[in-house]
């Protein structure tokens, strides 16, 4: 059976400004500041902040001079062409919740890179099978790393459509 998994502990993001990334996870996303770190204590700067009470959720990394001298983050993480993040996804606890949401995002001047829209059959056009019948949508932060906000994830309880040989 292997490890049995109880969540997503949290994510590291590798960025090129602390500071503006602090204040984007802050307004956009609602994320509260734990504790900060760098030289000369610690190498680089590195960032804890929280969704609730725990003590981080999302860790940020600034990266060293050189590795932004060098373009290293500057691009869209849908389009990177070597591996690394893709996106990062955060789940809404209702459709109404997700909406207020949405309106927040935009509300910040962010600006919806995908989305609106159900990841499963019943989306339509942007839909598509081995979705989970979430709702979502998806934005750039300041260093171009996807974020998705998502309601509704289906569970997996047996074989269906959207999961066909499941472990289970």
């Amino acid at each position: 059976m292997g490890i049995r998994l109880g969540r997503v502990g949290h994510i590291g993001i590798h960025v090129s400004d602390a500071d503006r990334s602090i204040d984007f996870y802050r307004k956009v996303l609602g994320l509260k500041l734990t504790g900060r770190w760098g030289p000369p204590t610690f190498g680089r700067q590195i960032c804890f902040m929280r969704i609730d009470d725990r003590h981080h959720d999302v860790v940020l990394f600034e990266l060293s001079e050189d590795a932004r001298k060098a373009g290293v983050g500057s691009t869209d993480s849908q389009f990177r062409k070597a591996p690394g993040l893709d996106h990062v996804a955060f789940e809404i606890d209702s459709r109404e919740d997700w909406l207020r949401a949405l309106e927040h995002v935009r509300g910040c001047g962010v600006k919806i890179v995908s989305g609106p829209y159900v990841h499963a059959p019943e989306g339509g056009d942007q839909g598509f099978v081995g979705g989970s019948g979430s709702h979502a949508f998806y934005f750039l932060d300041p260093d171009g790393n996807r974020i998705e906000i998502y309601c509704w994830m289906m569970k997996v309880t047996g074989p269906s459509m959207a999961a066909p040989n499941p472990d289970l």
